[in-house]
């Protein structure tokens, strides 16, 4: 009994222990429980209070128009969802990517198109195109309303961030372009602001107003450099055409004489073998072997070479040693082109992509058929190409190319879309001789493109230009519209189909005036350096007339002249043709005026 009783008195008393091991179990797993489910929610309270106690938790930058913003101190890919400021200054982020950054919960209601934050206590209701936002139920109105682009919606960073618990701060655009978004009620102080902007901007890389301030942009085959906002020729005051960059064994090379006098530096040759430049107050030296100092060190590298051209007698030095003159990194870009810039911009995508869209404006150096003349006119016939005439079996556009041939004469040719359809044999000649394709609508519509909407401003354009391309083998370059006229509608489309407008300074009246020597005395008379002459290719009177003065220029000894197309004198005076833009004239005093920022053409109505 006494061992059964021990037994059974042992057996309860482990059954009892048991029982207790169990609830204690249970409680175990309970809390396990509570504490997955709690996690979230624990995690992103301790967050938030510490971001708001410590300031370094649910820290968000944005940079304007970059893809990519600094959380934690690395990258966060917006999937192209840049931030944007509109025309009034607003500044509009991806709510998405605002709501996943600093733990918002985000609801997207279709029906009404509308944006649902939350963080626990507040709930923001924001609808696309209205301004009118909720927090909490009453009714807020914001500087803008949401909006909706390429499939992502946009809130205004300012007014949402009001209505949450979060500070934003910004830097201007010279120093970074940077939204500063920390979800605290703690109000950031300058040196916190200064401290964050600097690690973002080694992450994200410089703002667009930076670049623009600072880079330079090149291209090969271009005799242009994009600086400060300006397209600036590289040639010296000795020199009529610029001097292109040049691709030599693998490597561009600059002209250094002529890249350095666009930039306002000098560089001045020995007489030996050693060149000097002088650049923002630093000196450096350049010998023929490509030994370079700057600022008295030593530049090295496989890609730091130099020489000379025998032909020319020009020196060239390659990209990344002209870099190192101006004290600047060498990235290569899209198509030819390459960026110096302040600052390495490798793995900055979104910079290298701004910059590359910016390379529009460094056109071809004019070619070497194109002489160096006293005087260059653009000749321009509208309303062609012509069929067989009595006298002209090939048509007055076929005959009019032959005398141009002869004397070595481009001229720029606005073609009518259906003309083009009925008389395209010359088309292949055009482009073969070095002329110039222009667009001059496709049915010639008497009330002129101002009298049309603008879809049907578009529809003439676009349709002349694909029947050139198809006849021709390449689209048109150039714009003239009906009768010159152009309104804000004009421009606007001129420019979204990527066409300069080019009217003329120099009117033959040779449509009205059917009189060869009208026309003739016309040019002689009227017609200067930079000129853009005015006539049609449907008169036998516009051809004789136009070749006789071409002979009678060209014979003259006081100044040698030079007939080009309208593109090749925008590059002989080194403007840049801009979609959108009218041109009259493209004279010395044009183009002085563009670089003044003061131009303001006639237009005609």
């Amino acid at each position: 009994m006494t061992y059964q009783s021990a037994y059974g008195s042992s057996y309860r008393r482990h059954r009892h222990r048991h029982r207790r091991r169990n609830s204690h179990y249970g409680v175990l797993v309970a809390l396990i429980l509570v504490v997955i489910i709690a996690v979230p929610v624990t995690f992103r309270v301790v967050k938030t209070v510490a971001g708001a106690i410590f300031g370094g938790e649910n820290q968000l930058v944005y940079q304007i128009d970059n893809s990519k913003a600094y959380v934690d101190g690395k990258a966060v890919d917006l999937a192209g969802a840049a931030p944007f400021r509109d025309s009034s200054g607003t500044v509009f982020v991806p709510v998405k990517s605002l709501c996943e950054q600093l733990d918002f919960d985000l609801t997207w209601e279709a029906d009404s198109r509308t944006a649902v934050l939350e963080d626990g206590k507040n709930t923001l209701r924001a609808q696309v195109d209205n301004k009118t936002a909720q927090i909490n139920g009453e009714d807020r109105t914001m500087s803008a309303a949401p909006v909706i682009q390429d499939g992502t919606t946009y809130v205004p960073v300012q007014d949402v961030c009001g209505m949450l618990p979060c500070q934003v701060s910004s830097t201007e655009a010279a120093q970074g372009d940077l939204l500063i978004i920390v979800r605290s009620n703690k109000t950031l102080d300058e040196q916190a602001i200064g401290k964050i902007a600097d690690e973002a901007l080694k992450v994200l890389g410089p703002s667009e107003a930076q670049l623009d301030s600072s880079s330079v942009l090149m291209r090969t085959d271009s005799d242009k450099l994009l600086y400060n906002g300006q397209v600036h020729q590289m040639k010296t005051e000795q020199e009529r055409r610029g001097v292109s960059v040049v691709d030599r064994d693998g490597l561009q090379y600059v002209p250094l004489e002529e890249g350095a006098a666009a930039l306002g530096a000098t560089a001045t040759f020995d007489g030996k073998d050693e060149w000097t430049v002088d650049y923002n107050g630093v000196q450096s030296t350049v010998r023929n072997d490509g030994k370079t100092r700057v600022d008295g060190e030593r530049v090295k590298g496989g890609d730091i070479r130099a020489f000379q051209d025998e032909e020319s007698g020009r020196f060239y030095v390659s990209a990344q040693l002209f870099a190192a003159l101006l004290g600047k990194s060498y990235t290569g870009l899209e198509d030819g082109a390459f960026a110096l810039t302040d600052m390495p911009l490798d793995g900055f995508d979104s910079q290298k992509a701004y910059l590359s869209g910016k390379c529009g404006g460094l056109t071809q150096a004019v070619g070497a058929n194109v002489p160096e003349a006293d005087v260059y006119i653009a000749l321009t016939f509208d309303d062609g190409p012509t069929g067989a005439l009595d006298g002209y079996p090939s048509g007055l556009t076929a005959y009019l190319l032959d005398g141009l041939k002869e004397r070595g004469a481009h001229a720029t040719f606005f073609m009518v879309g259906d003309r083009v359809n009925m008389f395209s044999s010359t088309l292949p000649r055009l482009v073969s001789e070095g002329h110039e394709l222009g667009n001059h609508t496709m049915t010639h519509p008497m009330q002129h493109l101002t009298g049309l909407s603008t879809d049907g401003i578009r529809q003439e354009i676009t349709s002349a230009t694909s029947i050139i391309e198809e006849k021709a083998g390449q689209p048109p370059t150039v714009l003239r519209p009906v009768g010159g006229g152009v309104n804000s509608d004009v421009k606007a489309v001129a420019k979204e189909l990527g066409l300069p407008i080019i009217n003329w300074d120099v009117d033959t009246q040779d449509w009205s005036i059917r009189d060869k020597e009208s026309v003739k005395n016309a040019i002689v008379s009227k017609a200067q350096d930079g000129s853009v002459v005015l006539m049609h290719d449907l008169y036998t009177t516009s051809v004789e007339g136009v070749l006789a003065a071409i002979d009678e220029l060209q014979s003259r000894t006081d100044k040698t002249y030079a007939f080009v197309t309208v593109s090749e004198l925008a590059a002989v005076k080194g403007i840049t043709l801009e979609p959108g833009v009218v041109y009259n004239g493209l004279t010395d005093k044009v183009a002085q005026q563009i670089a003044d920022g003061t131009y303001a053409p006639t237009e005609f109505t």
